[in-house]
Order: structure tokens, then C-alpha cells, then sequence
């Protein structure tokens, strides 16, 4: 078209707009520019045909899993037995319990007599006979003294404890003489006089001590020997 028609058709238009519509006929014919923004849609969101989007998940060929080998058959490994039997070492044996065997009664040996020798034995006489003339005298705590002598010299002199017996029984010593009289009993097992008579003495000592059944007991083995 030519420019100058078209101002000619156009005799009222403004200046203005006569300008515009000479700079768009004479520019180069681009048409406007769009912009690609478009993005390809994933498998996933992809729709079906219905027109609903595809649940289904495409894996990726590469993801295929790996095909499994055939594995070996297990080989059974049965054990050997040991050839020596072995004993855990937290198992206690229980030994079988022997039979108790019941014990048998142990009857008093015989006390073996001890001979002092014959100094000694001298001396023991003679301190038995001052200590009966001090009594006699009616002096018991001297006769007393002379006895405890003798018997630091032969402790096991039957006829030491049993004149210290007697003299500490007339002194009002009845423990005492009842101790001395026991211990008189075990140096004459054999010897019935002087069980008697020391079972006599045992008897008066409780009797002093109000010991009846005691008493009472030492006269009944006083018996057994009289």
C-alpha cells in the first residue's frame, strides 16, 4: 500500500496515531514472540486415556534387578566323636555317702600308776604325817599347807586328795572338797576303797551345798562299792 493513500483515506486522524500507523507498516513483519515453557511431562503424570493420571511407576531399564546365581548345595558337616570324654568343669561330682559307722563305747583305760622315786616318795610320807598330827592338834590350816606340798610332789597320790578333801570340807570349803573329791575318783578306777570313800565325800559336799538329788545320787554309787 502506498503511504500517501493512506494518509489521503484517513484525512482526520491525529498526527499521533498517523505516526504510529506509518512506523507499524514500515517495520519488518515479526509476529509476537512466545516464550517455550512447556515441560515434558513425566511417565507418572502422564494421563491415560480416561483422562486420569497414571499411577503406574516405570522403572528405568537399568534398575532391572540382577538375575540370582544357582547357589552351592550346603555341605553337612556331622562331627567326629572325641576319643576321650571330657568333663565340664563346673559339674561337681557327689561322692556316695559311707555309711556312718557307729561309734563304739570307749571304755576308761586303766590309769597307768606313776612310781615317784624314792626320795620323793619319802618326802610325800612325811608330809602326809605332819599333816595328821596338825589336824589331830586341831590345826587345820596348817595340816591344809603341808598337803598342797605333798601334792605339787605327786600329783597323783589318791591319799593326798583325799585327806584335802576331808580338811577343806570340815573348813566349810564343800565345792572345793567336792572338786577334789571327783578328782580323786579318776586316779583309783580299780581301787573300790577309795571309790567309796571319795563318793561318801561327794555326798556330805552336796549335802552341804543343799544339793539333794546330788545327794542323793553320790550315795547310791557310794553303795556300788561298800
Amino acid at each position: 500500500m502506498n503511504v500517501s493513500n493512506e494518509l489521503a483515506a484517513v484525512p482526520r486522524l491525529p498526527m499521533l496515531a498517523v505516526v504510529m500507523l506509518i512506523s507499524a507498516c514500515a517495520g519488518p513483519g515479526y509476529g509476537p514472540i512466545v516464550q517455550d515453557l512447556s515441560v515434558t511431562a513425566r511417565a507418572s503424570e502422564r494421563l491415560s486415556p480416561s483422562g486420569q493420571a497414571s499411577t503406574a511407576v516405570v522403572q528405568p531399564a537399568s534398575a532391572a534387578l540382577p538375575k540370582l546365581q544357582p547357589q552351592a548345595p550346603a555341605v553337612t558337616i556331622t562331627a567326629q566323636p572325641q576319643t576321650s570324654q571330657i568333663e565340664a568343669a563346673n559339674v561337681v561330682k557327689v561322692q556316695p555317702v559311707q555309711q556312718i559307722k557307729p561309734v563304739a563305747t570307749i571304755s576308761p583305760s586303766p590309769v597307768t600308776t606313776v612310781v615317784l622315786p624314792a626320795s620323793d616318795q619319802r618326802v610325800v610320807e612325811q608330809l602326809l604325817a605332819e599333816a595328821d598330827q596338825l589336824k589331830a592338834q586341831g590345826k587345820v590350816t596348817q595340816s591344809v599347807i603341808q598337803l598342797q606340798r605333798a601334792q605339787r610332789i605327786a600329783p597323783r597320790e589318791p591319799k593326798v586328795y583325799a585327806r584335802l578333801a576331808a580338811l577343806q570340807l570340815s573348813l566349810g570349803e564343800a565345792s572345793r572338797a567336792e572338786q577334789l573329791a571327783l578328782k580323786g575318783l579318776t586316779l583309783v578306777p580299780q581301787q573300790n576303797n577309795y571309790q567309796y570313800y571319795f563318793w561318801k565325800l561327794i555326798a556330805a559336799s552336796r549335802s552341804h551345798l543343799g544339793d539333794v538329788s546330788g545327794e542323793s545320787a553320790a550315795i547310791s554309787e557310794a553303795a556300788k562299792y561298800k
